[in-house]
């Protein structure tokens, strides 16, 4: 499932930009690059070179678009050069997102466990979503990694540019913020994962964001993650 914006704008773009890639390119080679980018821009964010981060985060997302299309324009697509797009994704992809949105997006960088358990959350969403309907889950058809991406590069702009974070909506909103993001990440489980069996697995996966200490969350998902991928590329 992709969203109305990716078919109608970001797609097409994309169909004309992959063809700077020589078809002697591997598209894997593309989705480490991206990766590398991804990784660049959290070591830039480290040290506050918001620029750079920028620059690099952008990088991360065309690469991620184009892989896939360079793969199927050149029919070099595998189940692996599958697997290593969405782990780069499911790893320092949400990573990095988590830390634009706490410290660019919102000026709350004391959130940044609680934003990692979202976007841990979203990446377990979509890919049960697509465990149990076989079809590729980044969204919904209104909002998805895409429109991600770009309010992540935007609000890394502004950052960079201005020096401060893009919305600034005080202490008092703090607690709003962090409902919308679990009310978002509730209503697209419910939307794209049609299986109380799952469901209730999420539901368990949030107890331990709420509950246990850090890095517990983490140590539940990377496997729980890993084994999705491996069903969900080789299954």
């Amino acid at each position: 499932m992709t969203s109305i914006l990716y078919d109608t704008v970001l797609s097409p773009f994309y169909d004309r930009l992959v063809v700077i890639w020589p078809a002697n390119v591997h598209p894997n080679a593309i989705t480490i690059l991206g990766g590398c980018a991804c990784s660049l821009s959290i070591i830039a964010m480290q040290s506050g070179r918001w620029g750079v981060a920028c620059i690099a985060y952008t990088l991360y997302h065309m690469f991620d678009n184009m892989d896939g299309k360079h793969a199927r324009r050149t029919r070099q697509t595998s189940r692996f050069g599958k697997l290593l797009d969405h782990a780069i994704d499911g790893s320092v992809g949400i990573t990095a997102a988590c830390q634009i949105c706490c410290e660019c997006l919102f000026n709350y960088p004391e959130a940044i466990h609680f934003a990692l358990c979202c976007g841990m959350g979203t990446m377990l969403t979509c890919h049960l979503a697509e465990y149990v309907s076989g079809i590729a889950t980044l969204g919904t058809r209104f909002f998805s990694a895409d429109e991600l991406f770009l309010i992540c590069s935007l609000a890394l702009a502004w950052r960079s540019l201005a020096g401060t974070s893009l919305m600034h909506l005080g202490d008092d909103s703090y607690w709003c913020v962090q409902w919308s993001w679990t009310g978002g990440v509730a209503v697209m489980a419910l939307l794209t994962v049609r299986s109380w069996t799952w469901l209730l697995g999420l539901a368990a996966f949030a107890c331990v964001c709420m509950l246990a200490s850090w890095p517990w969350p983490v140590v539940v998902y990377a496997p729980c993650f890993t084994v999705l991928l491996l069903s969900n590329s080789f299954g």
